[in-house]
This record gives C-alpha cells, structure tokens and sequence, in this order.
C-alpha cells in the first residue's frame, strides 16, 4: 500500500490511457458506435456496438482473473463470471465501493469524441473504434477506481482523517494533494505534446479524473469509517 508505488502505477496508467486517446483519433467520429440499436447486434436491441465491446471486453478479462485482483473493479459486473484461473494474490481486500457510475464515465468520454476525432463516419471501422473506446474506458475506471488503495494509504499515514467523513468537502479538501495535482496535469499536457494531441483536451480529461477519484476517495473513506462504527457481526 506504499503511495509512492500506487503513485508509479497511476502514472503508468496515465501514459496508457493518453496513448489509447491517440489510437482512438485515427478513426473518425463513427457516432453510430454509440447510438443504441444504430448497428444491429442480434439478440441485443437496444445496445450500442461500444457497450457491446465492454462487455466483451470484460468478459475476456474476467475470464483471465483481472478482478479477483483487489485493485480492479468491472465496469459492467453483472456480465462478469467467476474465472478458472487460481493464483496467489497478496492486495488487501478493502472495503467494497462501488466504481464511479458508469454511464457518467461514459457521458463524459463520448462528450470530447467530437473534439478528438475527425467528423465522419466508416463501418468499416466500426469494430476498431469500439474496441479502443472499450479499453479506454477500462483504464480510466482502473484509474479512477485506484483512488480507494490511494485513500487506503492516506489513511495508514493519517488516521485522523477518518475523524472528517461527515464533513466531506472538508474531508476532500483534506484528501487533496495540489503539487501531485499539478504534476499528474503537467505529465498528461507533455504526453499529448509527444502523441501529437491537444494538450487542453488531455487536461480537461485528467482534470476530470482527478475529481473522480477524490470523490471515490471520500466514498471510500465514508464506508471505513461506517464499518468501524458499525462492525458487522459474524
């Protein structure tokens, strides 16, 4: 639960996710990727061909274990089936919190497609902007839900802050750490310098997630703190 590791991976994640960006503005907008029943999926009326591709996506990675692993949660759980694969894991298990809600991760990255992407649109590219749309999504949530290991490490270091969770915006004011801030800002506006990308589209996205993982943050904080009150009995 070092910080400075989950830290490490949090910057590695963020170099990801602004190279998938890149991947993702090689196609064009392609907004019937996003509009329920617009590309037909039998047996599926009503779903878009991206939530299609997350579900597919998770399956796969459910199937190889990702999210017996604490520190991953689904986007889409009710899809997601126990995997065969055993293996020795040494994460704690924290506190369950839910991941920030799905459709306001998906509202907000659909919003700045249009400032991403060139307009148009190219079935023959369907697949391939779902697929990178999916694993977008995927690395942000594992960013973003990665923020309730960081809270768990803040809290080893400080148990007072447990004493703030009925005060949550004095708890997130608490959480909040402006230099680490202002780095993870800087590191996205270089990567998208070096993946040729506008660097006030990357801020606004790492601006956004940074809001959402504190928010997890304090959620997560708040469920301890219940726990601790309110121990369960065996």
């Amino acid at each position: 639960m070092d910080l400075a590791e989950l830290r490490a991976k949090l910057d590695r994640l963020n170099e990801q996710i602004v190279g998938r960006f890149k991947d993702r503005s090689w196609f064009v907008l392609n907004e019937a990727v996003y509009m329920p029943g617009a590309i037909p999926i039998e047996g599926r009326p009503g779903i878009s061909l991206m939530e299609w591709s997350l579900e597919g996506l998770e399956r796969y990675h459910a199937s190889l274990g990702r999210f017996d692993v604490p520190d991953q949660h689904p986007l889409v759980p009710e899809v997601v089936a126990p995997s065969p694969v055993r293996r020795k894991l040494n994460l704690p298990r924290l506190p369950t919190i839910a991941s920030p809600p799905r459709d306001q991760l998906i509202r907000f990255y659909v919003s700045i497609l249009p400032r991403l992407c060139r307009p148009g649109d190219d079935p023959h590219y369907y697949g391939e902007t779902a697929y990178a749309d999916a694993d977008l999504l995927a690395r942000i949530n594992e960013r973003i839900y990665l923020g309730a290991f960081v809270a768990y490490s803040k809290l080893e270091c400080n148990s007072s802050v447990l004493q703030l969770t009925d005060r949550p915006d004095v708890l997130r004011a608490a959480l909040r750490d402006p230099q680490r801030e202002s780095d993870v800002i800087a590191q996205a506006r270089d990567a998208a310098q070096r993946y040729a990308l506008r660097a006030d589209l990357m801020t606004e996205v790492f601006r956004w997630m940074i809001e959402q993982t504190l928010d997890l943050e304090v959620r997560f904080l708040q469920q301890v703190a219940a726990l601790r009150d309110h121990p369960q009995v065996s």
